[in-house]
């Protein structure tokens, strides 16, 4: 039946899931391996040019218009300088996902009825992706803290809910060659200029 809706909505299986009801807020964030969305169906834009999308029209609705102007679209922007980012997100279940990426990947919007829209980061390849929906991102925090193993410091920007429930963090990643604490260069200045720009803390509504 899924796989039915998918094809009459033009959507993809994660976008079956969603409608399905069968998700929940944590499982809003799904990564490439866990399904795979098309890359056609939604028109992207690079965060480096932040340029508009095509507005994506939903089976028998009218065209909606991507939130590329909307303050989560541009707090991603300015963070496509950061290089290297570690995305980690934990759901009530039990499991963490942990994967790396540039921050400067495609991002595109679609709406799913009754849910709202959902923003897209995906790398060209489309090895990366992940699924936010975008009414739930309330908040973005910055923090430098102690890591919990071996306190050396950690740049991390979390998206929260309206609970202050953690959607998402894009922690920098370390140089491997180099070990823990040690960053690639002007990553690290990046995150603070950013940081500074936003505060400890920014409303995304």
């Amino acid at each position: 039946k899924l796989a039915i809706l998918a094809a009459l909505l033009y959507v993809s299986p994660l976008h079956a899931f969603v409608l399905s009801g069968v998700a929940t807020p944590r499982l809003a964030l799904l990564g490439r391996r866990a399904c795979r969305t098309s890359a056609t169906a939604f028109p992207s834009f690079s965060l480096r040019g932040l340029a508009p999308a095509s507005p994506f029209r939903m089976a028998g609705g009218a065209a909606e218009a991507p939130a590329s102007d909307s303050k989560f679209a541009k707090l991603l922007a300015d963070c496509k300088d950061w290089g290297l980012t570690r995305f980690i997100t934990i759901n009530s279940g039990g499991a963490v996902l942990e994967t790396a990426s540039p921050m400067d990947v495609g991002l595109n919007f679609f709406t799913v009825p009754g849910k709202g829209p959902y923003a897209t980061l995906a790398s060209a390849d489309k090895l990366f992706e992940c699924h936010i929906r975008v009414e739930a991102a309330a908040k973005a925090t910055f923090s430098k803290e102690a890591a919990k193993i071996g306190g050396h410091d950690l740049y991390v920007m979390r998206i929260k809910d309206t609970s202050d429930g953690i959607l998402l963090s894009c922690m920098l990643q370390y140089d491997p060659t180099k070990g823990p604490g040690n960053y690639f260069p002007g990553a690290v200045e990046k995150f603070e200029t950013v940081q500074s720009k936003w505060g400890p803390e920014a409303s995304l509504l």
